[in-house]
């Protein structure tokens, strides 16, 4: 498993590797001070993808009237793309405007409830706060009937899980088509998209590799790669120096 702490210790890695092989070539600190910056620029921007799947804001959809006998549908921006369509009738009572906000979930709010899912063969858990809210900005946390959402899937999400107070998960049954994820509720609260792996072993997180740690190990193949080939080139354009 890849954990957090060695991600982190991968910019080290690189840094260690840039000194040895320069020092090789007896390279300037001038020229040894360059590549490391390049470098390191290009793992900050690596270091991006160590996140949580998904969007940091998802947004709010645009208020609308609620008319008696009428469904209606909210989305968010067209970027992130939550809807959720409302049934005739399925709001409370006194209902008379409504709008939909959603948020990405810190990941340490929830980390209990991600453990328990890795420990039931998710991964890639990206978790979304949910909420309708009235024409005086009050949630609306219960409905009359169930209504459908949708959710972007990112990667190779393919559930949605319904986080309790009590960090307790459940699979939502939600159906992927076309890169988003619909399920039903009665409900809103915390829930997060997810990937359901076939064949899970049992026995906690220790098991599970996210595919957001496979991507990090990967690009910073690419980058070192990319800093030995920027060695050799300012290696050769030295050499040419000192013959001159």
């Amino acid at each position: 498993m890849v954990t957090g702490v060695q991600t982190c210790a991968l910019p080290i890695s690189l840094n260690h590797f840039l000194r040895r092989e320069m020092r090789k070539m007896k390279l300037s600190k001038k020229i040894l001070a360059g590549v490391l910056g390049v470098a390191m620029v290009a793992m900050t921007s690596v270091s991006a993808l160590a996140v949580a799947p998904g969007y940091s804001d998802y947004g709010a959809s645009d208020e609308k009237d609620v008319v008696a006998g009428e469904p209606l549908e909210l989305t968010t921006t067209a970027k992130t793309g939550v809807t959720v369509k409302v049934a005739a009738d399925v709001l409370p009572e006194g209902v008379k405007k409504v709008k939909m906000e959603v948020a990405a979930v810190d990941n340490a709010k929830v980390a209990d409830a991600i453990t328990t899912a890795e420990k039931d063969g998710f991964k890639n858990v990206a978790v979304l706060d949910i909420v309708l809210k009235d024409q005086d900005g009050n949630p609306i946390e219960k409905l009359n009937g169930k209504v459908t959402v949708t959710v972007p899937a990112a990667g190779n999400q393919n559930a949605v899980l319904y986080i309790a107070d009590d960090n307790k998960v459940s699979d939502m049954g939600a159906k992927l088509s076309n890169g988003y994820l619909s399920f039903e509720t009665d409900h809103f609260s915390y829930y997060a998209a997810a990937e359901k792996v076939n064949g899970a072993v049992d026995g906690g997180s220790d098991n599970v590799q996210t595919g957001e740690n496979n991507n990090v190990t990967i690009a910073v193949v690419a980058v070192m790669f990319i800093a030995a080939a920027g060695i050799v080139v300012l290696s050769v354009k030295a050499k040419k120096v000192r013959a001159k």
